[in-house]
């Protein structure tokens, strides 16, 4: 038996090791594979650590086998991350199981959104479309059309982790998928706790430690195998998204409103709006001078992530539907467990990559450009890091 894990591990932490254990736990599971993001995370940010510092320790810590989420996905919205992720469980053809962190962790009351908005009616979508030309943010338009239509106080889902867990469940549903979910209640500490207080830390608590270079408040909350390796990185540059701002700025001088509104995330002319405040240097600043109720933060950084990394609407969309899986790359696997690889290699609905520079060369033009646009990508998360460029080609897969 495989459980299968949808991660970001920024960074991994000591909750992260409790997640494991109890996932294998409840799923009776003997092995765990990871979907986990590359060098961008879902928020629209940069990793605080690279991808393959985070692979090292998610495979010191239980987990057998890690496999990245490709960007497109990765820094996308609640319904394209979960797909992409779920996508890939599925076409290993080898997990049998996933399970989730969730605030609520009642998997038949998830179940139950998942199915409604498996399947949105006219009205349902009329209600979310009136509620948000009253100026209502799309996720909370949507809670209140799912508490109209059912009578029920979905309140519940306005949680992330809920939601994220919701659109795990609504892309099982979608592809017919014969993974069985699990959802484990998350412990102790709450997903947007700004302080460590003990054993287990959000990661956002631990990232604000690391920003603020308190390294020894995280060391009480993070595995003692990946202490040093965080500490060594800690001294080096810590990335940001303002560490992209003279990027964004070359863009918007040299890009026409038209092809910004071309980007993934930017829509119902945010682009006039990112434009006429373009004068603001920082890109943080920027946010928060066109942050409303309606585009949210982590909305407009995302879309403006977009734009640098240069992923558009047709990237990840045909037609309505949001594009499937095109290859599985592997970034580390534990040596003891390597007999995984080939049950991978033999099952999976699409080309699995050991080797990317290997794989550049043999893939057709589709999947070439595809890998392209990712090596770029890492190029780009190294400026405000090593400054390397092409260690996509350099970088050797992970094995512990």
């Amino acid at each position: 038996m495989i459980v299968g894990l949808i991660t970001e591990y920024n960074p991994f932490h000591n909750g992260h090791v409790y997640h494991i254990l109890e996932s294998k736990k409840i799923t009776k599971s003997q092995h765990v594979i990871a979907v986990m993001s590359g060098n961008f995370v879902q928020r629209g940010e940069p990793a605080i650590f690279n991808k393959y510092i985070r692979t090292r320790a998610a495979l010191l810590n239980g987990v057998d086998i890690v496999i990245e989420l490709p960007v497109l996905y990765a820094c996308a919205s609640a319904d394209i991350f979960a797909f992409g992720a779920v996508d890939i469980l599925d076409k290993t053809g080898i997990v049998d199981s996933l399970c989730f962190g969730s605030e609520d962790a009642d998997i038949n009351r998830l179940y139950l959104a998942a199915k409604i908005l498996s399947n949105e009616t006219y009205e349902f979508k009329n209600f979310i479309k009136n509620e948000m030309l009253k100026g209502i943010s799309y996720p909370q338009a949507r809670l209140n059309a799912l508490s109209t239509l059912t009578g029920e106080d979905m309140s519940y889902l306005s949680s992330p982790n809920n939601i994220l867990s919701v659109e795990y469940l609504k892309a099982l549903i979608k592809i017919k998928s014969h993974i069985k979910a699990y959802s484990i209640k998350r412990y102790l500490s709450e997903f947007h706790d700004t302080k460590i207080k003990g054993f287990i830390a959000s990661a956002t608590a631990i990232r604000n430690s690391i920003k603020n270079k308190n390294v020894e408040e995280i060391k009480k909350c993070v595995p003692q195998n990946i202490y040093n390796a965080y500490l060594q990185n800690i001294k080096s540059t810590i990335p940001s998204i303002d560490d992209y701002s003279d990027i964004l700025h070359y863009i918007l001088r040299t890009k026409s409103p038209k092809y910004i509104s071309q980007i993934l995330d930017i829509t119902e002319g945010i682009e006039n709006l990112i434009i006429k405040n373009s004068n603001i240097s920082a890109i943080s600043e920027l946010i928060k001078k066109i942050k409303t109720k309606r585009y949210t933060y982590t909305k407009l950084q995302r879309g403006i992530l977009h734009i640098i990394l240069d992923i558009k609407k047709q990237h990840i969309y045909s037609d309505i539907n949001i594009k499937p899986i095109s290859y599985i790359r592997v970034l580390g696997f534990r040596k003891e467990c390597s007999y995984l690889l080939s049950l991978l290699n033999k099952n999976a609905r699409v080309p699995v990559i050991m080797n990317f520079k290997e794989a550049e060369k043999s893939f057709p033009p589709e999947l070439k450009k595809q890998l392209k646009a990712e090596s770029i990508i890492t190029d780009i998360y190294n400026i405000a890091n090593d400054k390397k460029i092409g260690k996509e080609y350099t970088e050797p897969i992970v094995i512990v």
